[in-house]
């Protein structure tokens, strides 16, 4: 039956860490793994993946798991663990293993209980000794112990470390398992078991038993945990750290507790094209396909990928699509319960119907067009209003087709509500009744009679169901002593449609109570304290929402007439009465209580002394740290020797006006004086108290000054167990000049800790064996003459010699200067030159192994380049003086040259100036030197390269003299893995087609034409631009220009250079027309501004100094105006010489029937105006106009007499006025 029961367990073991992998397909969201689409042509399918998760390992978590072997622990490979104390050799790995951020290939196993992913640990001795908790440096590094004990597995028949592999990928373990391991001076064996998991980086350790050690084995403790790379970051689960403790059936997972890591998604078809890079897609084949999805998990810097593929099975000519009716609407009125615009939707049941009848359909609801599209889950809810939604309907062979449903969703009139809580008087013990169907009105926003049905419940979930069942009356009698108590009661609304809301109602029923009795100290202990009453509302009232009043007598209490501030209480009169009155603003009517209040004078402590004074003296400064302890509760007794109990509290500063003590001392009874100091003490008895003062004078004694001090032992057969005499320590630790007393008035004890030796009790002796590396010890150095004392740690410290081991290294020409430079003291160096790292490892190197006899170490190794360079060299590593092994060769090999495209460039230029000077872009060629993931660095001369002076800072923009720097530039090129190659860059210029252009000037509204003489240029193209930048010619020439500004020209010359030059184009300066004034109906004032000297021209030809015309010609008239000195003609302006026609025979006959005024369209927009008058100054006609005036004679359409009329013609420049006669035969 036992070996079922094991069978089982096993087998359990297996199946329970397989489920905690999990690969991925690729399927359709019906999880088919295939799929045939014959959804015809442009049809497509959504395929879908599930995205397993994994985490960093920059930290871990640990718990504890069920007991189970993943493989029986004698199943595997035998590592023939035959040695004690040793690694094995470098044992591969089936897949990588991120720990701790890193990832790793290979492990090593040490026979004492752990794996290491340190290689450089292979074959050498592995330390039995634990030697410190987790985390330390000190224990071994990048390592997972399970259990790490002392441990051999030579000398029985079956004990042996096993390791093996199960499952596939990516789902394998990796295990070793420590099998009947007997523990060193023991007979008792320890059997476990440390899983590797692919993928998810998970540690599994699993332990059968685990026994406690014997009284003879030589290292007792054992370790469960994990330990980072720097020995900085370790864990270990409860109670499993270094320890002596036994264990079985236990198992411990170490799961990554870094950040999830997101892996790229990336779907490709069978073309290797990238359709999609999320979970789910919408993949639309030609073909017959076949879809492959991967995702690419980043975990430790390194890729890590997991894929499956999915076959479709494409028919153009298909019509397997989904036939639905589509559009379908679909209207409803429901509730809007809750109020919040929003309700859970059945799809299903109510509009699916609609759309099909096919129940193997699967029917999903978006909001967008665009949703649909994409697919993906769909929504759940509906909101009120007419909007659209779409459906995706597919079949079960992936085809879809998306239809539209118009909803019109019609919510019922909201029930709207608010919590309410009210608030009640009562006098604690009588029963309350409460009508809730009086208030729930106050909690409405919806008007009551819109609510057909109101129910209480006790609880939310009862009124939300609703489980009417559980409804309570609205008469509730509340028979609740106390006085505070508080109910609460879930109001569920209804109207008539069945729409609810549920709200809060909080019923608090208050009795105002007060402590009767108050205790007021007197201070001053002279029988009077004055009270100021307001102080005491803190205790009369708490937390109750009352005010508090004080009175005399209960009468006035209840009157509320008289209330007092101040009550003065003298120890004749006490105890004595007064009242406080309580007021409560309550829901039923406001209320009060009125209880007396007993003031009792109690005495403050009288105490023995106020002040006490004590002189110490002088006194030690043990440890010599500015501080020595001292006891404050000593001196109570001086203080108060009475026989009252009383509280003493110690404080640094005291305010005897407020009576207000600050900076309380935390700890009285070791109080650190480092001064003379002042300590305020406050004596209580309840709420009384007294101050007292304590005045602490002193000064220190000569101090004994001591420091740590380490003796170091080389133990170079590796067994530990060195001696050590403590007394070789003391006079290092000892700086006689520091001290008054010389060492030989010094005792020296020692002790196991620092609190035994501070005790000066349970001494050792200084003779002391160890097993560890490192041990503290503690030494007391005891001044014979003042007894002061001072005590610091002694650490003894156990070196095994580093082992030197061979290694390479890879040097450089990095200065190109033809000799290969290094620093051999780079750690990604020494690292690989011992078998164990260690901060306290120090490095020799020396030229040849005579050297090494004769003790003549390279001097220069952080910048070792000989001439000629070595094929090898020695090192010697040691950890104290004399500490060391053999001494390793150093070998060194040429790193490959970067593989340069070209390693020799011409940078031809245009010298824009002709100047030799010119701004230059080196780094322009980099993409044909090597790649953008090299690092290129530019120097004006080889031999600034080779010193590393100099550099270019912007290679991008190097600034260059041809009269300064040589011709050529040199670029050092490197990227990682590659000694750096030398580049060339030769550098020539062109001469630039430079001109200049004189300003160019031009008659406003005047276009010039502009065609400098360049031949001399051998120009090959022109390009012209305006002011604006706009090209506007490629012509040798412009013309017409007339508009002034910044122009410039760029010339490209044969040789393929350009230059531009900016010019200006200005306009002449000319006189303006500001105003004409017309001085009669045929003349005018032209009235101009300007620089210089104007003339006047009415025709453009002739021209007069004087700006006044008179007797123009009627008509209309340009005025012109210019320099006398220039042709440029200013703007012109527009007037109108005047003569008016002055009959006008309005009898239809042909002539003179109307009369009119022509030409006002000279002033543009500028109206002009007339007006007509009888002889009796009433006017008979009015017009405004820019065209012309015309008059029929009339007045309001009616014929006007034979008889003169008198005209005003308002014009823009001038006013003209007279008489027409109008001849009618009426």
């Amino acid at each position: 039956m036992r070996n079922l029961i094991l069978l089982f367990t096993l087998f359990y073991g297996q199946l329970l860490y397989s489920q905690s992998c999990f690969n991925i397909t690729a399927t359709d969201i019906f999880e088919n793994p295939t799929v045939t689409l014959s959804c015809g042509a442009g049809s497509c399918i959504e395929l879908t993946t599930k995205i397993p998760q994994t985490f960093l390992t920059d930290a871990y978590n640990v718990n504890s798991q069920t007991y189970a072997p993943v493989v029986p622990f004698n199943q595997g490979t035998p590592l023939n663990a035959s040695t004690d104390d040793t690694f094995s050799n470098v044992i591969p790995l089936p897949f990588n293993f991120c720990f701790y951020g890193g990832t790793y290939s290979n492990i090593v196993i040490s026979t004492n209980g752990f794996i290491t992913f340190d290689t450089k640990q292979a074959g050498l001795v592995s330390n039995p000794n634990i030697l410190s908790d987790n985390p330390s440096d000190l224990l071994p590094q990048n390592s997972i112990f399970g259990v790490m004990q002392d441990l051999n597995f030579s000398g029985t028949s079956d004990a042996e470390i096993y390791y093996t592999v199960v499952g596939t990928a990516p789902c394998r373990k990796f295990i070793v398992s420590f099998y009947k391991g007997r523990i060193t001076g023991c007979t008792d064996t320890s059997t476990s078991q440390i899983v590797l998991s692919e993928f998810s980086n998970e540690i599994d350790i699993i332990v059968e038993n685990k026994p406690l050690p014997c009284t003879t084995a030589k290292f007792k403790e054992s370790l469960i945990g994990t330990m980072n790379a720097a020995g900085t970051d370790g864990l270990s689960p409860p109670n499993r750290n270094r320890g002596i403790w036994q264990s079985g059936n236990e198992s411990w997972k170490y799961t990554p507790a870094g950040a999830a890591v997101v892996p790229k998604i990336t779907w490709t078809n069978a073309a290797n094209q990238i359709v999609g890079n999320t979970a789910t897609i919408n993949a639309c084949p030609t073909q017959t396909d076949k879809y492959k999805v991967t995702l690419d998990f980043m975990i430790c810097g390194k890729s890590f990928l997991l894929s499956d593929d999915i076959d479709i099975t494409y028919s153009q000519t298909g019509s397997n699509v989904p036939v639905i009716n589509s559009p379908v609407s679909y209207t409803t009125t429901l509730c809007d319960n809750y109020a919040d615009n929003t309700e859970t939707f059945d799809f299903a049941t109510q509009i699916t119907p609609l759309l099909t009848s096919d129940s193997t359909l699967m029917v999903r609801y978006y909001n967008t067009l665009a949703a649909a599209e994409s697919g993906g889950p769909g929504i759940t809810n509906i909101k009120g209003g007419k909007y659209k939604l779409y459906a995706r309907v597919t079949n079960g062979t992936g085809c879809y087709v998306i239809g539209t449903v118009n909803m019109d969703i019609i919510f019922f009139d909201k029930v709207e509500a608010k919590d309410l809580k009210k608030l009640y008087c009562f006098d604690g013990k009588q029963d309350f009744a409460v009508d809730l169907n009086t208030l729930y009105p106050e909690m409405l926003i919806t008007p009551k009679s819109k609510i057909t049905k109101v129910s209480f419940y006790t609880t939310i979930e009862d009124a939300t169901i609703p489980n009417e069942t559980a409804a309570v009356p609205a008469n509730q009698m509340l028979t609740q002593d106390g006085n505070f108590v508080q109910y609460v009661f879930f109001v569920r609304f209804e109207n008539a449609d069945g729409c609810f809301n549920i709200k809060k109602l909080t019923i608090e029923l208050r009795n105002p109570f007060t402590d009767p009795n108050q205790n007021i100290c007197d201070f001053r202990n002279d029988g009077i304290e004055e009270v100021t009453l307001a102080s005491l509302s803190g205790a009369v009232i708490g937390s109750q929402p009352v005010t508090a009043s004080y009175f005399p007598d209960a009468a006035s209490a209840n009157s509320n007439t008289g209330a007092i501030t101040t009550f003065q209480l003298d120890a004749a009169s006490s105890p004595e009465l007064i009242y406080v009155r309580l007021d409560m603003v309550a829901d039923n009517g406001n209320c009060y209580r009125v209880y007396p209040v007993t003031l009792t004078l109690i005495s403050s402590p009288v105490l023995t002394k106020e002040l006490v004074t004590k002189d110490l003296g002088q006194i030690c400064d043990n440890n010599n740290d500015g501080a020595e302890a001292i006891n404050l509760t000593q001196f109570q007794k001086e203080i108060y020797n009475g026989t009252q109990p009383l509280t003493y509290s110690y404080y640094l500063n005291y305010n005897p006006a407020t009576g207000v003590f600050s900076n309380r001392i935390a700890s009285p009874t070791a109080f650190l004086l480092s001064s003379n100091t002042d300590v305020y003490v406050r004596a209580s008895r309840g709420a009384c108290f007294a101050a007292a003062q304590i005045k602490l004078i002193f000064s220190f004694l000569p101090t004994v000054v001591v420091k740590s001090g380490i003796i170091a032992q080389c133990d170079k057969g590796y067994d530990y167990g060195e001696s050590y005499n403590l007394n070789d320590a003391k006079e290092s630790m000892f700086p006689a000049a520091q001290n008054s007393d010389p060492l030989t008035d010094i005792t020296v004890t020692y002790y196991t800790s620092r609190e035994d030796a501070n005790r000066g009790t349970s001494a050792v002796s200084n003779i002391q064996t160890t097993f560890y590396n490192t041990a503290t010890f503690w030494a007391r150095f005891q001044s014979k003459n003042s007894s002061c004392y001072s005590v610091a740690p002694i650490v003894l410290k156990t070196y095994f010699p580093p082992k030197a081991i061979p290694s390479s290294i890879s040097v450089c020409d990095n200065n190109l200067d033809g000799n290969p430079e290094v620093n051999l003291t780079l750690p990604e160096y020494t690292r690989n030159m011992v078998s164990e790292t260690d901060p306290e490892n120090n490095f020799s190197y020396y030229l040849t192994m005579a050297d090494v006899a004769a003790n003549r170490p390279i001097q220069n190794p952080e910048n070792f380049s000989p001439r000629p360079f070595p094929s090898t060299i020695y090192v010697l590593v040691e950890n104290i003086a004399g500490c060391f092994t053999l001494p390793a060769a150093i070998n060194f090999t040429t790193g490959n040259t970067l593989p340069v495209k070209k390693d020799n460039f011409v940078l031809e230029d245009c010298d824009s100036a002709n100047d030799g000077i010119q701004t230059l872009n080196l780094s322009q060629f980099q993409n044909e030197i090597y790649n953008s993931t090299a690092s290129y660095s530019y120097y004006p001369t080889l031999n600034d390269l080779n010193n590393n002076t100099n550099i270019i800072a912007s290679p991008a923009a190097y600034s260059y003299d041809s009269k300064v720097h040589p011709p050529v530039v040199f670029v050092k090129v490197a990227d990682a893995g590659y000694c750096p190659a030398l580049v060339k860059i030769n550098i020539s210029f062109k001469k630039s087609p430079v001109f200049e252009l004189e300003p160019y000037y031009f008659c406003p509204g005047v276009g010039i034409t502009i065609q400098p003489d360049l031949e001399y240029l051998d120009p090959e193209e022109f390009t012209w631009r305006n002011p604006a930048g706009e090209i506007i010619s490629k012509d040798q020439f412009i013309t017409d220009i007339k508009t002034q500004g910044t122009y410039s020209l760029t010339i490209r010359s044969g040789n393929k250079c350009t230059h531009t030059e900016n010019f200006e184009v200005i306009a002449y300066e000319v006189p303006v027309i500001t105003q004409l004034v017309g001085l009669t109906a045929t003349s005018y004032q032209v009235i101009a501004t300007g620089s210089r000297k104007i003339v006047y021209s009415i025709d453009g030809i002739t021209w007069q100094d004087s700006n006044i015309f008179e007797n123009i010609v009627p008509g209309p008239v340009t005025f012109y105006v210019r320099f006398e000195d220039s042709k440029c003609l200013g703007d012109t302006r527009d007037g109108l010489s005047v003569k008016v026609g002055n009959v006008i025979t309005p009898n239809e006959d042909g002539y003179n029937d109307t009369w009119t005024f022509r030409n006002l369209s000279v002033f543009k927009d500028v109206p002009s105006n007339l007006k007509i008058y009888d002889r009796n100054g009433i006017m008979v006609y009015e017009q405004s106009s820019t065209d012309q005036f015309v008059w029929d004679g009339k007045f309001n359409g009616r014929s006007l007499p034979t008889a003169s009329y008198w005209y005003i013609i308002v014009l823009p420049d001038k006013t003209v006025n007279g008489w027409i006669l109008l001849k009618n035969r009426n």
